[in-house]
């Protein structure tokens, strides 16, 4: 059984020079040959696309199995925590380790925190507005996330990044996904010399690069991949990326799987994070909507980890809960969506809510004025702990049902600071670089809630500066040679 059979999927086995690279020469409908090509669209290829260039990489390419970019930074809320003194580094970072049980890599985690706001910055110089001021974003411990304000954060973020890959005269193929990787093996070394593609009408094109950076995302979309590192997640679970099931969620690991054929170590699979993030639910700070249960009683503060949110959901009946917010919370773009297909609706008063939800009108109302009594005096009182927040008393009222759905894959292949992937011994794989949440290690078992972006952004930058330096390097070896 191939490695990636073991996966549970199969896009295509790593092309080594031994008789496969010619072979895939002969078979390949077209040739280039580049500086660096990076595989996917989303924040962290992006980001390694500027960076390359900006390291002078001067033929960039990069492909997208997608026919527009931006992966799931496109459809995401848009939540970027960053840390922009030392003092915020240090907290941020045992933030992060905290939250990853002792399973993060401390180097990973310091070059996303030390880098996140220099990341951020370079959002603002390529035309991102940000918030005026920084929030909590779900499953956030503290304060630290920033989005643009508006309903479609992330689609900002994919347009300011794209304006500038156009402007760099960086070449985009689009509806073209990777096959596989080249793979040089002189003495039992391997170096990874290019990747092959191919577009939706057949045509197989192989790119010979001096670096490779595989962007590609996670693995929530493929479900053979999660029920081989996760058997508990119950089947056909839906993920945040497609949550009603009728659209494409492209997460589906085939960074991963390429690069465990060309002898990549992978770290942290089975850290699947789940949320209840596909419903009900219209807004990604805390401090806007009210969670209860069936009974409407809250169950758990909107502030929780990750983690606990996941357990407490899961010991409700049926693991479902009740998202409500009012008129005046600041809500995603989700709304009119969730609105017409019926996940959200509307109620013009509290009764209206109560009878939606099915349960008492006089419990539901007791939990909103003792909610919104602790917005006021800034202490929660279900819960013991301080709160901030939107008090929720202006109708009408929008609620919804909420379940788990798959949201993140905190593990992948395994890499260095550098962004360099490693082997199982731990050593670097010459040529070949990975960031994003095609990755693993940088948040160990558990992610804090706006540090994915925040990953993307750091290190797909790192890969593309890297990468762009190998390539160089390589170049000249060549020349001398």
């Amino acid at each position: 059984m191939s490695a990636l059979s073991s996966l549970g999927g199969l896009p295509g086995t790593a092309v080594c020079a031994e008789g496969g690279f010619s072979s895939a020469l002969r078979l390949a409908d077209e040739r280039v040959r580049v500086d660096v090509v990076i595989a996917g669209t989303g924040a962290a290829g992006l980001c390694a696309a500027l960076a390359a260039r900006e390291a002078g990489a001067e033929r960039v390419l990069v492909i997208e199995k997608l026919p527009l970019a931006g992966g799931h930074t496109l459809i995401s809320s848009g939540s970027v925590s960053v840390a922009r003194t030392p003092e915020e580094v240090v907290g941020l970072m045992n933030e992060m380790l905290d939250a990853g049980g002792g399973r993060a890599d401390p180097a990973l985690v310091r070059v996303v925190c030390e880098g996140s706001w220099a990341a951020k910055e370079r959002l603002a110089r390529l035309g991102v507005a940000w918030s005026e001021a920084p929030f909590r974003a779900v499953g956030a411990p503290s304060a630290r996330s920033w989005n643009t304000g508006t309903a479609q954060s992330g689609y900002d973020y994919v347009q300011a990044l794209m304006r500038a890959v156009r402007r760099a005269g960086i070449e985009v193929r689009f509806s073209m996904p990777a096959t596989a990787l080249l793979v040089e093996d002189r003495q039992g070394v391997r170096r990874v010399t290019g990747l092959t593609a191919e577009r939706s009408d057949g045509r197989r094109l192989l790119v010979e690069a001096g670096a490779v950076v595989l962007a590609t995302g996670g693995f929530t979309g493929n479900a053979a991949m999660i029920r081989r590192s996760r058997p508990d997640i119950p089947r056909g679970m839906e993920t945040t990326g497609n949550p009603m099931g009728e659209y494409l969620d492209g997460s589906t690991g085939d960074g991963i799987l390429m690069a465990v054929e060309a002898g990549a170590a992978l770290r942290d699979m089975d850290a699947v994070i789940m949320l209840p993030f596909a419903g009900g639910r219209l807004v990604d700070y805390v401090g806007g909507e009210v969670w209860v249960n069936a009974q409407g009683r809250r169950f758990i503060s909107e502030g929780a980890g990750f983690a606990e949110l996941c357990g407490r959901v899961l010991k409700e009946p049926g693991a479902r809960m009740w998202a409500v917010s009012d008129a005046l919370a600041p809500k995603g773009a989700t709304l009119p969506m969730k609105l017409m297909n019926g996940a959200v609706k509307e109620a013009p008063d509290l009764a209206a809510l109560a009878r939606g939800i099915g349960c008492s009108e006089t419990v539901l109302r007791e939990t909103l004025e003792r909610y919104n009594r602790s917005v006021v005096n800034g202490w929660d009182e279900d819960f013991g702990i301080s709160m901030r927040g939107l008090p929720v008393a202006t109708p009408p009222f929008y609620y919804g049902l909420e379940t788990l759905s798959i949201h993140y894959t905190a593990g992948g292949i395994a890499i260095t600071p550098q962004a360099e992937v490693k082997d199982a011994a731990g050593r670097v794989i010459p040529g070949l670089y990975a960031a994003g949440e095609t990755t693993g290690g940088v948040h160990g078992a558990l992610r804090v809630g706006g540090l994915g972006l925040t990953d993307a952004l750091v290190m797909g930058d790192v890969a593309g500066r890297e990468a762009a330096g190998a390539a160089a390097a390589a170049a000249s070896a060549t020349t001398k040679g």
